[in-house]
Formats: C-alpha cells, structure tokens, sequence
C-alpha cells in the first residue's frame, strides 16, 4: 500500500519501512489522538491546565453532577478576580444546544464551550448566536493548552515512541512475574543474534537519548524557536529513536519466546535490587488515553515534593533573569530526553544480564 507523505503510517509495519517512511520525510506519530480521550478526562486534562495557570478549579460534573447546570469546571483565579467556567463535549448535537444555553446564562469572566471530534451541522448553525462563549475545537484547545505547556506534555505522552515503551515494559512485567512452564533457553547463534540485536537497538536509544538532551539543555545551541517549532522538533526526535530503535525492541519483545521469557524471569529473580531495574521502573505513561486519571492521580501525589523546590526559587538573586516561556520548554523536553536515556540504560543492563545468564549459566556477583 502507498501511503500519502503527509499521513501517519501503521504501527502494523516492520521496521525497515517506517525507517523509510520517516527518512523520505512520513509523519509517524499522530499527535494528541483528542477523540480516544473520554470526555471525563479532557475534562481532568483542563483541570490540570488551569490549576497550572493558577485557577483553584471546581469539577462540578464529578463533585456534583445533579446539578451542575450545564458546567463541567469552574475556576477561580483570585489574583485577578476572575471565574472561566468550561463545558466539554464530543461530537455535539443539535440536543447540545440547551447545554449551550445554560452556560450562556452562567455569570462569569470567561465561558468556554469545548468540542471534540466535529459537530452536526445543526448545532454549528446555532452556536453562531452565542457571542460570549467561546468554542474551541481541538486546534483552539492545543492553542489554549501551550499556555500550560500540557500541548507539548500530551504530545510527548502519545507518541509512537512512548506508547512502544508503554508495549515493552507490560511485556517485561508480564515476564517477570508469570512463573514459567519452560526451561531456560541453551545459547544458540539464534537466540544469542536476538539478544545482541536487542542489545543494540537499546545502546541506540540510550545514546540518541543522550544527545538529544545536550542538545535541548543549551538553548543557544538551538537559536530562536516558538513553541510550535520546539513540539516539531521534539516530536522529530522521539520519532526518529522509535524508527531507529524502539519499534524492533516493541515486536521483539512482543514475539518473545517462552524460552527467553523464562531467562527473563530468572535474570529479574537474581538482580531484583540492582539498578538497571530501578531505571526500567523510572518509566512514567503519562496523559494516554485510559490512563488519564491515573496520571493525574501520581502527579497530585508529587506535588508536595515539587514544592520543597520552592526555597531554592525563593532563594534566587533579585534581578536574575526570568527564563523566557519557550526556554522552560526547551528545558521540559531535555529532561524527558535524559528519562528516555535512563530507561534505555535500563534495558540495556538488562538485556547484558540476560546475556550473561545465556553464556555462562549463572550472573556475577554485583
């Protein structure tokens, strides 16, 4: 099948045609994929947004969903006395319309009337009526979401690169913690060539990881860049890891045997408590559709260790310069690069240990 340069091509694919696909310029991932999120977690992704912006939000349709009047979030801002009240549907219809209408009547600074995945024809006629709201479809919402940096966040999140981690390590916890019916695998030039090539599909991650946070970390390294060039580029990169890398670790590990499934279990039971474990479990999903609350959740809990942070600002020289809005993304997306090389170290120690098991029957002493 020929596939138009500008579209996202399969997952189903193999290795060397996404390679070529990325090279002769294919977009391989597809962004922030809004109509797989249920409308409860956008909702939970713009409650996170305007938190982040300084609202102290109220989620009516969860707090109170009798009666909500029509309003999905309330926020409140008391640094300038303002209230934006937001309501959140997919595909709405002409029967939305009453919804509509509710939030038109809602006294407040701003009204915010968020639309996934289009709407009837009916119902765009109509909304032309209700000057004070604003509508935002999914570009208006990303516009909106740079504010926080969630744009970046969400696309980081649900790239083709992370979700391919996301595969491997339920492959991996899959292995580790199901006892197996079979014995571990005798070193054969087959299974010693697929443990190498893992081997070197993680080295590639890690050391591409590595270089694109020098990269990020200096932003005079990259010149000027507004927050739509610094998404491009950051989506560029964790493309090219998984077309270089992480797409044949996914359908390794995916079409792994039970013979190196069991080598697996046995190398996790004698490493437990060394570090290559430590960094694979430093992997964080993120905002992906389905794992929205649970996201949400883990991020509440870090917020009081995030605040401990605050004495070393409060601490800074009066006069130093602010960093500029896309100077902390820049910064944002050297941190997730220095992870994604922390996992890769990971699975690279990982995967030498499984060596190690194959070759001598036994591991070394830490």
């Amino acid at each position: 099948m020929i596939h138009n340069a500008q579209s996202p091509i399969s997952d189903e694919y193999d290795v060397n045609l996404v390679d070529s696909f990325f090279v002769m310029g294919g977009s391989i991932s597809q962004g922030i994929p809004w109509n797989a999120f249920s409308e409860l977690e956008i909702q939970q992704i713009l409650k996170i947004h305007f938190e982040d912006t300084g609202y102290k939000v109220i989620w009516r349709h969860v707090a109170d969903p009798a009666n909500e009047s029509g309003i999905d979030l309330e926020c409140l801002r008391e640094s300038d006395h303002s209230k934006v009240i937001v309501t959140v549907k997919k595909k709405p219809k002409k029967e939305a319309l009453a919804q509509v209408l509710e939030l038109a009547n809602e006294l407040s600074t701003k009204c915010i009337y968020v639309y996934i995945g289009g709407s009837a024809q009916s119902f765009r006629d109509q909304i032309k009526k209700f000057t004070t709201i604003d509508f935002w479809d999914e570009t208006k919402l990303e516009d909106a979401l740079d504010e926080s940096g969630l744009t970046l966040r969400l696309k980081v999140d649900n790239s083709e690169a992370n979700k391919a981690i996301l595969i491997i390590m339920r492959h991996i916890l899959n292995s580790i913690k199901t006892k197996p019916h079979t014995k571990a695998p005798k070193p054969t030039s087959q299974t010693i060539q697929t443990l190498w090539d893992m081997k070197d599909r993680a080295v590639t991650i890690n050391k591409c990881a590595g270089l694109v946070q020098l990269m990020f970390e200096d932003p005079r390294r990259l010149g000027k860049f507004n927050n739509k060039q610094i998404q491009n580029l950051v989506v560029w990169c964790l493309d090219y890891i998984y077309a270089k890398g992480l797409l044949s670790l996914r359908n390794a590990f995916e079409n792994l045997s039970p013979e190196l499934q069991t080598l697996l279990y046995k190398v996790h039971k004698k490493t437990t408590a060394r570090s290559n474990w430590l960094e694979l479990y430093s992997y964080y999903p993120g905002l992906q559709p389905k794992l929205v609350m649970n996201a949400a959740r883990q991020r509440e809990e870090s917020r009081e260790e995030f605040k401990k942070t605050e004495k070393f600002l409060d601490g800074l020289e009066k006069g130093e310069k602010t960093p500029q809005e896309e100077e902390v993304k820049l910064l944002f997306a050297a941190n997730e690069f220095r992870c994604l090389g922390i996992w890769g170290d990971g699975l690279e120690g990982t995967i030498d240990y499984l060596f190690e098991k194959l070759s001598t029957g036994r591991i070394g002493n830490p």
